[in-house]
């Protein structure tokens, strides 16, 4: 990964490589993608579970917690508007990626 690329883009574009946690409904998850705007109206959109240094996937509470975190780490991306942010975050990020068909039942 280049040195200014987030870690969770690699766990998007092959999440085959990474673990899951597993939800009580049967489901899987590996980013739920939060979006967040700074003090200074900039907005950025960032994974609310990470994987830490020990190779665990870890979700934080809250989503500030997360944005926190992510900023301080640089596993995030900025976005031009709340709307690219929002369009992202809600699944976007999913879009012409091995994730997008994830857990979905084969026909």
């Amino acid at each position: 990964m280049a040195d200014n690329t987030p870690e969770f883009i690699d766990r998007i574009n092959n999440p085959e490589k990474y673990p899951v946690i597993k939800n009580k409904d049967g489901s899987i998850s590996t980013h739920r993608m939060a979006a967040e705007v700074d003090e200074s109206g900039n907005w950025f959109v960032f994974p609310t579970i990470v994987m830490l240094p020990s190779g665990e996937l870890y979700e934080f509470k809250n989503s500030q917690q997360a944005m926190d975190y992510n900023l301080r780490t640089g596993n995030y991306l900025p976005m031009k508007s709340k709307d690219e942010a929002l369009s992202y975050s809600s699944g976007g990020y999913k879009k012409g990626t091995k994730l997008e068909k994830m857990g979905q039942p084969k026909k």
